[in-house]
């Protein structure tokens, strides 16, 4: 269908002369506006006089002349929407400059700039989005792979030496335990930023008490609290038999990204809250710390993709979509996230979900 449809513009694109697209319309308009005169010639040379037919070619071929040059200006202004835009794509993918082109206008041409303007900033936003992706994995993925590799060969160690420590053979496969759910969660989060943006994120709901939870919360960072000398302290004061309505495996995630955030900034020797309540008819979930704080003006971009991300208290590195994905798994809830921070004194980050 397309290429009949493009069939005159592949004749006309094939001339060797004039090589621009302006230069073939300019070209195929002149001889157009030359037709009626041509057709005059033919006419009057036929039927009348030469004495009579020279004033009247002479007005003819000039103002054929004057309504040729009127009309090939104004085709060439009405054509530098397609001269901008092409322009801007070149631009693009040269020097990857993104354009700012003109979106008021409503004709068909017209339209094109804006649908360009929009498809390059798109394709700009996805090269940015594969290249940090790129650059997070062959980073991030580099600590547990080392970690689990340099557990391994220590428990080799072990196997092979004449005493046989079980307490540091334990302690490296607890190591590597843990470095492989970290290295899977990590994954979970890059597997869910994809399906993030290609809208295909689904939620099912189901009671899940919230003990449970804060005993998965414990489990999956026994190893970090030990290693920080951080302790963790639930407290539920849901009603008796009061179930969250969540789904699991969405709100595992923004809950372990709170908790990893708060052992990030938590001091040696500090604590963890961990607390539920019900207010009116929502559910309240608190993480709190007593960590450095965030200052005032780093709270507006906290929950972006890729926020600059600041070191924890043993130079913690972060990938900046932690808060993000808390954010985007809550809001899947019909929930809110938002935290309160006092700098120096510490933050509670509290997600609040509807009860049904």
């Amino acid at each position: 269908m397309g290429k009949k449809i493009l069939s005159f513009y592949k004749r006309i694109s094939n001339l060797k002369w004039p090589k621009t697209y302006t230069g073939k319309i300019l070209l195929i308009a002149f001889f157009g506006t030359h037709i009626p005169l041509l057709t005059l010639i033919a006419y009057l040379t036929s039927a009348y006089p030469g004495e009579f037919m020279l004033p009247v070619l002479f007005v003819a071929l000039l103002a054929t002349l004057l309504g040729t040059a009127l009309t090939l200006v104004l085709l060439y202004k009405l054509l530098e929407p397609i001269r901008v835009t092409k322009h801007a794509l070149v631009e693009y993918r040269r020097n990857k400059v993104i354009p700012k082109l003109p979106i008021d206008y409503r004709d068909d041409v017209g339209k094109l700039m804006p649908s360009t303007q929009l498809c390059i900033e798109q394709l700009d936003d996805l090269l940015k989005l594969k290249n940090r992706l790129i650059s997070m994995v062959s980073h991030d993925s580099k600590t547990p792979i080392s970690s689990i590799k340099l557990a391994s060969e220590l428990i080799i160690d072990e196997l092979d030496a004449p005493d046989l420590n079980k307490e540091n053979v334990d302690k490296y496969l607890e190591i590597i335990n843990v470095n492989a759910k970290n290295f899977l969660e990590f994954m979970d989060n890059m597997l869910s930023l994809a399906k993030f943006d290609d809208g295909k994120l689904d939620i099912e709901k189901t009671p899940i008490a919230f003990g449970e939870l804060a005993e998965k919360v414990q489990e999956n960072h026994e190893m970090y609290f030990k290693m920080k000398e951080i302790s963790l302290e639930v407290i539920n004061e849901l009603p008796n038999n009061d179930m969250l309505l969540v789904d699991r495996s969405k709100i595992m995630p923004v809950l372990n990204n709170l908790v990893q955030n708060a052992i990030k900034f938590t001091k040696s020797g500090d604590k963890i809250t961990l607390k539920a309540e019900r207010v009116d008819n929502t559910h309240l979930i608190h993480v709190i710390d007593e960590g450095m704080g965030i200052p005032d003006n780093k709270m507006k971009d906290l929950f972006l993709a890729f926020s600059k991300s600041t070191d924890g208290t043993r130079n913690e590195k972060g990938t900046g979509l932690g808060l993000w994905i808390a954010k985007v798994f809550t809001e899947l809830h019909e929930g809110k996230i938002y935290l309160e921070s006092t700098k120096g004194k510490g933050t509670t980050f509290t997600i609040k979900l509807p009860i049904a």
